[in-house]
């Protein structure tokens, strides 16, 4: 029994004293601060900020090193490294103002040391180099930009504006994002009457470079109708079979989806041959080709990677199949893109919102009238001897 007592009496004091307990660097409190960096230098200035070179003090306590500076947008911002490291990199910073960046040493105590001071001078920030390297041309449904100078592959967005009915305000049309080192970026959704737009470049730490204004009229365009298209089969072409859902339609029923899809027999040497009747005569514009989504088959499985469009304006009839191209025109080379460059079987968000939207593919403007379309597929993502496709859709001037 007297041990009971004994025991109830430590676990008595335990809990009393757990009111005067208070979570503290390692170390305790108090104590002096670290020495302060040494031989602070710029390494070299860089789009929107610098890398820093420093070395560190004989201190062993050091947890890290932190540099603090003001942003383009008035905000202070600090950046924190290892004491492994004996760099820094600064990044972010929206004009080529000079800045004062502070740097202080950071024991485990979270003490700092007194700051030592370096002048930066960063160089034209990624959202200026992409702005004044932006370029824009006339298209059908809209325009196109091009742009180039994204060394760093900063990630941004474009913002595209348009004026309102009655020459009133400026009001936001569309939002464009990108992380490449240069690219065309297609506005679309335009009506063919002449009207001013504004084009901004933003980063993610918002960041804002100065508006481009133009005025143009971009080119009429139609969405041709998929239910006047119709499936018909060649000379030269493959079987196409079909996962589920109307037979004849599941390449042009409006549905991307995993299970939604058309696909030819596997092994099967390329090139495999898809015909389609628009039901219309169009001067096409451009294509979407959906791939089949889902993280097992995008960018890989059968999804086309290399393949030709052709297109005639009269009927095929049951075609030549000693020349299997004979009477069509070759309308588009196509490769489709990756924007993450990443190996097979590893998808970005990018890659697979790029995808998402469908892959598109603009015809030369001099490309003739057609009705019958013909893809022609060359290989697939994974090399696999099968293509597959999610969906298509086709745009341009439809002829009365």
């Amino acid at each position: 029994m007297k041990h009971i007592y004994i025991v109830l009496f430590c676990l008595s004091f335990l809990f009393s004293c757990n009111g005067d307990f208070e979570h503290e660097p390692i170390g305790g409190k108090g104590g002096s601060a670290p020495d302060p960096v040494k031989e602070v230098r710029v390494l070299r200035n860089t789009p929107g900020g610098a890398v820093l070179a420093y070395e560190l003090p004989e201190n062993v306590d050091i947890q890290y090193v932190r540099a603090e500076f003001t942003t383009s947008t008035g905000k202070l911002r600090d950046v924190k490294v290892s004491s492994y490291i004996d760099t820094l990199s600064i990044s972010g910073l929206g004009d080529t103002s000079p800045r004062t960046v502070r740097l202080y040493t950071v024991n485990r105590k979270e003490i700092a040391s007194q700051p030592v001071e370096v002048t930066i001078n960063p160089l034209a920030p990624p959202i200026e180099r992409i702005r004044n390297s932006m370029e824009y041309s006339v298209d059908f449904g809209g325009f196109l930009l091009q742009f180039k100078d994204n060394d760093v592959k900063e990630e941004v967005s474009i913002y595209v504006l348009k004026q309102t009915e009655g020459q009133g305000e400026m009001v936001e049309h569309q939002i464009l994002y990108t992380s490449q080192q240069s690219d065309t970026l297609t506005v679309r959704g335009l009506p063919d009457e002449e009207n001013r737009f504004g084009i901004y470049v933003r980063d993610r730490w918002d960041n804002i470079s100065d508006t481009l204004f133009f005025t143009l009229t971009p080119w009429r365009e139609d969405y041709l109708d998929k239910k006047l298209f119709k499936y018909i089969y060649i000379a030269g072409d493959e079987t196409w079979n079909h996962y589920s859902g109307n037979p004849t339609r599941n390449a042009f029923d409006d549905v991307v989806g995993n299970t939604n899809f058309i696909h030819t027999a596997f092994p099967v040497e390329f090139p495999h041959r898809y015909t389609i009747d628009l039901g219309v005569d169009a001067k096409l514009s451009r294509f979407l080709l959906w791939q089949r989504p889902g993280a097992d088959v995008l960018y890989q499985h059968g999804a086309p990677k290399h393949y030709r469009v052709y297109g005639r304006a009269t009927d095929p009839g049951t075609g030549n199949a000693n020349d299997p191209l004979e009477g069509w025109i070759l309308l588009k080379e196509c490769r489709s893109f990756k924007p993450s460059g990443l190996p097979l079987g590893q998808n970005s968000a990018e890659d697979e919102a790029f995808a998402a939207a469908g892959e598109e593919f603009v015809f030369p403007r001099d490309i003739p009238t057609v009705r019958y379309v013909r893809f022609e597929m060359l290989e697939s993502w994974s090399g696999m001897l099968c293509s597959v496709v999610s969906e298509l859709a086709f745009y341009g001037e439809v002829k009365e």
